[in-house]
């Protein structure tokens, strides 16, 4: 395949990748509200398209709805409503991650929301009984897609704001999708269609 041939493959964005469904502009927060302008949707929405999930909406969880957030312990944390920790969703978002890995074979990178206690990669806070956080767990949902699909290309919203970040994980999925290796020049077609002059 020719860069031209990568080019015109990529314009027609046939290339899919997941996203958590509120960084694509859509209004599924617990609080009703989006998270679309919070990382550079448009560069990536130029060479693939872009699939919305959102586990809380999956489980059944309204919008608006009560906040979620983790407890326990970081390694093996529980996922409850925070005015009401007798609502416990851990093993509905961990059936459902379940559920939509099935999903996933056609999907070549995963977008995941930065800090949620269910899509968060890493950094989402942990509560102790007492209040107390650390800033050490990953949201639930994530946890299981990765678990089926360890290899994955995964990055959290907020890190795309680094072009290096950006640019490495749209060549990962590239890779992972087996329409090209990482090629010579592959970085700097892609860098140029992103970051047009």
């Amino acid at each position: 395949m020719g860069l031209d041939d990568l080019r015109s493959l990529l314009a027609g964005r046939s290339i899919r990748v997941a996203a958590s469904e509120c960084l694509l502009g859509r209004s599924v927060r617990w609080n009703g509200e989006h998270n679309g302008d919070a990382w550079p949707r448009q560069r990536l929405e130029k060479v693939f398209t872009l699939v919305g999930i959102c586990p809380e909406v999956g489980i059944g969880m309204g919008v608006p709805r009560n906040p979620i957030q983790l407890v326990g312990e970081a390694s093996a944390p529980r996922v409850v409503a925070v005015d009401d920790p007798s609502l416990d969703y851990t093993d509905r978002l961990k059936g459902y991650a379940s559920e939509v890995a099935v999903a996933l074979d056609d999907v070549h990178g995963y977008i995941f929301a930065d800090r949620s206690p269910s899509c968060g990669l890493a950094g989402v806070k942990v509560f102790a009984k007492d209040g107390s956080f650390e800033r050490g767990g990953r949201g639930v949902y994530a946890a299981g897609v990765l678990a089926a699909y360890p290899d994955l290309p995964v990055v959290d919203a907020e890190t795309l704001d680094d072009e290096s970040v950006l640019l490495d994980f749209v060549l990962s999925v590239l890779a992972r999708s087996g329409v090209v290796d990482r090629a010579v020049g592959l970085r700097d077609l892609v860098r140029g269609m992103l970051y047009p002059r």
